[in-house]
């Protein structure tokens, strides 16, 4: 027959068999459902990049298919957000380099005009293809599927997106201005 210690071999074999196969059925049939962040950016990948219109800091209405024609970063952030921050400079420099093809949305989700005023004039004038939005009412967000700040889109001159780019970047690198060179070619 068996002795006590064969059944208590078999028995803990099973039991670390069990466990793994159990989770990798739930994995299997429940577990891998995709993010809803992930699911807006799949639709996104289909077509032309939902319009919006939001101020800029003269209070004029701009769209996002006024800029059909020229490439576009489409930079979600605020001034309270530390990458996004840091990352600020680095936009600035690359719409310098491309100020004829390229155009820099940068949509503020900052809680207040006054907060959004003050970082602006702490970074000093900006190129005028960098162009200042306030998001109020934070629509842009939900509309494209981000999840955390800073989160960027850029998009070819028929405002199909090329790529998105999650978190803190350093834009005007010489392999991101070839790149953008690139994307102005599509």
């Amino acid at each position: 027959m068996f002795s006590l210690k064969g059944l208590l071999v078999v028995f803990v074999t099973a039991a670390v068999l069990a466990v793994p196969l159990y989770y990798y059925r739930e994995f299997l049939t429940k577990g891998m459902q995709p993010s809803p962040s992930t699911l807006r950016l799949n639709e996104l990948e289909k077509g032309a990049m939902p319009d919006f219109s939001l101020p800029d800091l003269s209070g004029q209405m701009v769209t996002l298919k006024q800029f059909k024609g020229k490439a576009v970063v489409l930079n979600l952030w605020a001034s309270w957000c530390a990458p996004c921050v840091k990352e600020f400079p680095s936009l600035k420099a690359l719409a310098q380099k491309f100020p004829d093809d390229m155009v820099v949305v940068a949509v503020s989700h900052d809680h207040t005009r006054d907060d959004l005023n003050s970082f602006i004039a702490a970074f000093g004038e900006v190129p005028k293809n960098f162009i200042i939005l306030w998001d109020k009412d934070k629509v842009t967000g939900p509309l494209y599927g981000v999840d955390v700040l800073p989160e960027s889109f850029i998009l070819k001159r028929d405002l199909n997106l090329v790529r998105k780019v999650v978190g803190e970047q350093v834009w005007d690198t010489p392999d991101a201005v070839l790149f953008f060179k690139d994307v102005m070619s599509l």
